[in-house]
């Protein structure tokens, strides 16, 4: 079986605690939406996993640039491209100037481009909603949802509970059914398209 990401340097475990997500007003604990509550970052269940080509991923719930939660799986049925960056990677600010054409090159045929931004602008620090906000402006982001994620919320070390993230920024494809068909580290444009085609054609 393919893996679907070599892991690149240092990763972090996730936490099989409550996980929280930091604001400038305190600690949400969970993300509350119509009257159904949902834990903040991946969702475990058997039956997924980050680890292989072919793999159904993991939901996860997240809060992007408008303060509105943001959930994985609500968009099944369409071509995902999971930009996974930080605010002091150099080629993370490169790249997110790339993301809001995509977006706009194929929304029209049901791809959906999402940054999770797990650090800030500061190594190891979980972005703050301004952060996301931020680089939503920074890179002229309109349709294309920036999520305010964190190592806590998004990494796990094997794969099962989380994302295997290991260099930035780090890109993953997720089909109509929910499961990994490519990955790459760095940024291409012309290669970015072409896989995003090959979703399509899947």
């Amino acid at each position: 079986m393919k893996t679907l990401i070599f892991v690149l340097g240092f990763v972090i475990a996730c936490s099989k605690e409550t996980v929280e997500k930091a604001s400038e007003t305190g600690t949400i604990k969970y993300i509350e939406e119509e009257e159904e509550v949902k834990p903040a970052g991946v969702i475990p269940a058997d039956d997924c996993q980050q680890v292989n080509r072919g793999d159904k991923a993991c939901n996860f719930t997240l809060f992007d640039q408008n303060g509105e939660v943001w959930e994985l799986y609500d968009h099944q049925g369409n071509v995902i491209l999971l930009d996974f960056s930080t605010m002091w990677c150099p080629p993370c600010q490169a790249a997110g100037h790339y993301m809001q054409p995509l977006q706009d090159d194929y929304a029209s045929q049901n791809v959906q481009v999402v940054t999770v931004l797990i650090d800030g602008p500061s190594y190891g620090v979980a972005p703050t909603e301004k952060d996301v906000d931020d680089w939503a402006t920074q890179h002229n982001v309109t349709t294309a949802p920036v999520l305010q994620g964190s190592r806590e919320l998004m990494y796990d070390s094997i794969g099962l509970e989380g994302y295997l993230i290991g260099s930035y920024p780090t890109y993953i494809y997720i089909d109509r059914n929910m499961k990994f068909y490519n990955a790459h580290v760095g940024y291409n444009d012309e290669y970015a398209r072409q896989t995003i085609e090959e979703g399509l054609n899947l």
